[in-house]
């Protein structure tokens, strides 16, 4: 095998295992093909959170079938939540794939590689790893500015609409000192920006036998040189610790930015979901947030149609979304998933019913994000450079609070920090001129 092709599904957690896959490949002494025509093996790396996600995987691999029924010698590999979730059950819609591994099982990809290579009958390689959390892997990064780096993995939350649990396993988190020496080599390399993945990042530090909690890794990563920015993804509500508030507003390069999905803005939905927090203690801690933490940008997840939730359930999302006034949404109609206990909830929405909330959702946000956005104009907004700009002017980065700002400026700046005075303003992006 000389080349591959990964195609990846779903979250930065998934895109970076991509990173990895692409390192430990390339170790080998295989390249990267730009395209799925051009390779020796494809590689799938899949989302198995909603079912969208799942129906564009099938879909891809229906295409590849065609490709491989015109190269015969093509190996098709299946990786990621849905490899883990349906192992050898995939065989049975696709008999032509020949290699399937989970996320935990990317350390071994190598060897399951070469094991594909050498047999004519499919590969399955989903029994995980216990210590993966615990091993430096080579990363192929696809940004040479800005860098994920995962502090732990899996979840021990168990929402009733979420297959992680099941399919990442519990929590485990990483030791403090291989995240750091990790943030240390990308800054040594030239990153300015690195975010922090996990499922919930403000539980970090479960099972470690040296003490450490996630604002106490915020200041480490904080200190290392080289480093101007820090983000991190995702934290869950229930988790958010007024120690953690603090390191936000203490510490110069976290950025005052926060991803804190409430999903629901009924109690008793949150309830159903198996949330562990209210409506009110979710708005009290946002509104300790903003008053400790001068221009905090905070973005959610919102879920439409759970079973059993009611046009006065759904009233009570609206409100929150007024009362919240969000800088954006990532909002979804609930997705049955195999699995999930709330596969077995009764009163599941009728489809025609969460799209018409979904789109009620997304409208109202839509006119929220409009008027945050305006209220920006004619300030002045320290921007990270980050790439050519493909919707005016000719740079583009990102401000602290995680906006898109497009600027005309030389292509030298790129990987720069530099102020920026914003000038007009859109729904999905600022533009600004560089100040004197």
């Amino acid at each position: 095998m000389k080349s591959f092709h990964i195609i990846t599904f779903g979250c930065q957690m998934n895109e970076h295992d991509s990173e990895r896959m692409t390192g430990i490949l390339e170790a080998r002494g295989c390249a990267s093909a730009s395209v799925a025509g051009d390779a020796d093996m494809v590689i799938l790396n899949t989302c198995s959170i909603r079912e969208k996600a799942e129906q564009k995987f099938y879909s891809e691999l229906g295409r590849l079938k065609k490709l491989k029924d015109e190269k015969p010698g093509l190996k098709i590999a299946v990786a990621g939540c849905i490899a883990q979730q349906e192992g050898s059950n995939i065989l049975s819609r696709a008999p032509y794939v020949d290699l399937i591994f989970g996320p935990s099982d990317i350390a071994r990809l190598s060897h399951v590689v070469d094991k594909s290579l050498s047999q004519p009958s499919p590969v399955i390689d989903t029994a995980g790893d216990p210590e993966y959390h615990r091993k430096r892997l080579p990363a192929a990064r696809a940004d040479k500015i800005k860098a994920w780096v995962s502090i732990m993995y899996g979840c021990d939350n168990f929402c009733t609409y979420c297959v992680v649990p099941y399919l990442r396993g519990r929590e485990r988190s990483r030791p403090p000192d291989d995240i750091i020496n990790e943030v240390r080599e990308l800054a040594q390399k030239g990153y300015k920006e690195v975010t922090l993945l996990g499922q919930n990042v403000n539980s970090y530090g479960k099972g470690l036998e040296q003490s450490a909690d996630f604002p106490s890794l915020l200041r480490l990563v904080n200190d290392v040189p080289g480093i101007e920015r820090i983000r991190f993804v995702t934290s869950h509500p229930r988790d958010l610790s007024e120690k953690l508030t603090v390191a936000v507003r203490d510490l110069p390069k976290v950025c005052e930015f926060l991803h804190l999905p409430i999903q629901s803005g009924s109690d008793r939905i949150l309830a159903s979901m198996n949330r562990k927090y209210t409506r009110a203690e979710y708005l009290d801690k946002i509104m300790r947030l903003r008053d400790s933490v001068s221009g905090l940008a905070l973005t959610t997840d919102i879920i439409v149609g759970f079973p059993g939730e009611t046009e006065q359930d759904f009233e009570l999302t609206v409100t929150l979304l007024e009362e919240a006034q969000y800088d954006g949404i990532f909002a979804f109609k609930y997705s049955k998933r195999p699995g999930t206990a709330a596969l077995n909830l009764s009163g599941h929405v009728p489809e025609r019913i969460k799209e018409e909330r979904l789109a009620r959702v997304l409208d109202l946000q839509k006119a929220i994000t409009e008027k945050k956005n305006k209220a920006l104009s004619g300030t002045v907004q320290e921007v990270l450079v980050d790439g050519h700009s493909k919707r005016g002017g000719t740079i583009t980065g990102r401000t602290r609070g995680n906006k898109a700002v497009n600027i005309d400026g030389p292509a030298s700046l790129i990987g720069s920090l530099v102020h920026v005075e914003i000038i007009s303003t859109g729904v999905n992006s600022l533009t600004g001129k560089i100040c004197e």
